[in-house]
């Protein structure tokens, strides 16, 4: 280590001797990096450098001629080994070699970007992808006419000591690998006979753009080697009225280093038809009052142009508008509308003239069923009655009519208008036979809504008690049981006594 502050005073040189043989250095932050020959890497610590550390080695398993550090890693040119890279992110603490192997005998390297580049000996140039350190990739090589045992970078040139002289090598084509990249290319798409006005885009970028071909299979080449633009359009105007087929359209688009992409697009040409609709609406019916109701439909067509919808009796009340590919066409029907019927009617065409229609009835009434808030049970009458009713109430807003069933006869009152609220009564004949009786009540209203209940009244038999009383028939039923137990308990016991 010499004190150079002064240039044209040099001080005496301070050293820090190492096991090997120092053959280059590279210093970064507080560390001189040497290499060490047969040592390998040496770390020496000068963050003082008038007392330089004691070095810590990695070994290497080639012979360490040169060394160059960037970030974490130190780069180091090991002869026979090739290139060996080393962590050393964590010093004095170094991390094992990953090693690349060359062709000759690496005796310089620099670093450029993601990239080493190596003075290979008999070899000449090895450029070396470095983006992972860890996994170094395969040397590519510029062979030179000497040996080459040094190396510098200065911009798009490697300037390599070649034994024999001095030879620049123009590096920028080594290094730009990239492939152009395509950033919008169009999809498969169809369209009808009789099309005009087609166009295929793509958008590409590339620093170094050169030249594209687009290519029709089963045809050849209908675009040769046109010049493109990095971030411009290339745009191709397809021939008008294709017959009816497919055509598979390739570009294929080249920079300045041969890095090349290829896109290929199929284009359908059918015969022409009309849109289809693909989701529509179910005829429906809303209250009156409603708001908020839409009516929507979806089509689909390669060439949509536009749609009209009409009030049948009425007229236009959308359009004609845009509308697109597979997207809803949405109808926003007014608030409160009178009661009635509507019947809207969708028409959709496509660039073609090809029309589609599709019709929905809107209903606009009550679509809630009568209420019943007060209704009988079932019950119980005996033989010879008189002056029996049923009676129901029910609600609604649009009350119409009701009947009166009883089953096994048919209506045996109504129809007969009713009133929201009001009850409605049924006077059941007088003295009607021993028996079931299912008596059926149906509410109907305006708008065809109904609702139904139904009541049994059951009518038993009674007979007389012999005191001018009534006895239902199953209280006698009962008497004669209880007379008929005590006469066979004291029947029993005048056969015990004999």
């Amino acid at each position: 280590v010499i004190d150079i502050s002064d240039p044209t005073n040099p001080e005496a040189p301070i050293y820090e001797d190492t096991t090997g043989w120092a053959v280059d250095v590279y210093v970064s932050g507080d560390y001189a990096y040497v290499a060490d020959l047969d040592s390998g890497l040496a770390v020496i610590d000068i963050s003082n450098p008038t007392n330089p550390g004691t070095p810590v080695y990695e070994a290497t398993t080639g012979l360490a001629l040169d060394v160059y550090v960037s970030g974490d890693y130190a780069y180091v040119a090991d002869q026979a080994s090739g290139l060996a890279v080393i962590d050393i992110s964590n010093p004095p603490y170094l991390g094992t070699p990953f090693y690349e192997d060359t062709t000759g005998e690496a005796f310089g390297v620099y670093l450029s970007g993601d990239y080493a580049y190596v003075a290979d000996r008999a070899s000449g140039l090895a450029v070396i992808d470095i983006s992972n350190p860890t996994n170094p990739g395969t040397p590519v090589y510029e062979n030179t006419t000497g040996e080459a045992f040094g190396v510098y970078l200065s911009g798009d040139y490697a300037y390599v000591a070649d034994r024999t002289g001095l030879a620049v090598v123009q590096v920028r084509k080594r290094v730009d690998m990239i492939d152009p990249m395509i950033i919008n290319a169009p999809s498969d798409f169809t369209v009808d006979y009789g099309y005009t006005g087609v166009d295929l885009s793509w958008n590409v970028t590339d620093l170094y753009p050169n030249t594209y071909t687009i290519e029709l299979q089963g045809t050849g080449v209908v675009v040769s080697s046109m010049n493109w633009l990095n971030g411009t359009p290339i745009t191709y105007s397809v021939p008008d009225d294709l017959p009816i087929g497919e055509y598979i359209y390739t570009i294929n688009i080249t920079d300045d280093y041969d890095n090349f992409v290829n896109d290929m697009i199929t284009l359908s040409v059918k015969e022409p038809s009309e849109p289809e609709i693909i989701n529509s609406p179910s005829d429906f019916t809303v209250d009156p009052g409603y708001t908020g109701v839409n009516i929507s439909w979806i089509a689909t067509d390669p060439n949509p142009k536009s749609y009209q919808i009409e009030l049948l009796g009425n007229g236009s009340v959308m359009g004609p508008s845009a509308w697109f590919n597979g997207m809803p066409i949405t109808y926003y029907v007014p608030d409160g509308l009178f009661i009635g019927e509507y019947i809207y009617k969708i028409s959709i065409m496509d660039d073609y003239y090809y029309i589609t229609t599709d019709t929905v009835t809107m209903y606009v009434g009550d679509v809630a069923n009568p209420i019943i808030t007060n209704t009988p049970s079932d019950f119980t009458v005996d033989y010879g009655y008189t002056g029996v009713s049923i009676s129901w109430t029910a609600t609604d807003a649009n009350p119409n009519i009701y009947t009166i069933a009883l089953q096994g006869i048919g209506v045996v009152a109504g129809p007969s208008t009713w009133s929201s609220g009001v009850a409605i009564t049924y006077n059941v004949p007088d003295s009607l036979a021993v028996g079931e009786y299912f008596y059926t009540v149906n509410f109907t209203d305006d708008y065809d809504n109904y609702i139904t209940d139904t009541v049994k009244m059951t009518v038993r038999e009674v007979t007389t008690d012999g005191n001018g009383g009534s006895v239902s028939f199953g209280n006698y039923y009962l008497s004669f049981l209880i007379i008929g137990i005590i006469l066979l308990s004291v029947n029993q016991k005048r056969r015990k006594k004999f």
